[in-house]
């Protein structure tokens, strides 16, 4: 009875099924906490964007854009 047990246990360690899924939770957390973490900056450029957008629309002068004499 014991050596079926460390044949189970050595049979589980010896699979590398799970190790798989493991790496794909890893690599989805870490692309997880990487949009997160960029969500300020991307919410401020696209805001920015969006307002430059609307002031070309509206026929405002662009505060931002440099011009070449």
């Amino acid at each position: 009875m014991l050596r079926q047990f460390f044949n189970q246990v050595s049979a589980l360690l010896k699979d590398e099924a799970g190790l798989t899924s493991t790496e794909y939770s890893t690599m989805g957390g870490a692309m997880a906490g990487g949009v997160f973490s960029m969500s300020d900056a991307l919410t401020e450029a696209s805001g920015t964007a969006f307002d430059n957008v609307i002031s070309a629309v509206a026929g405002e002068e662009d505060t931002t854009a440099t011009t070449t004499p």
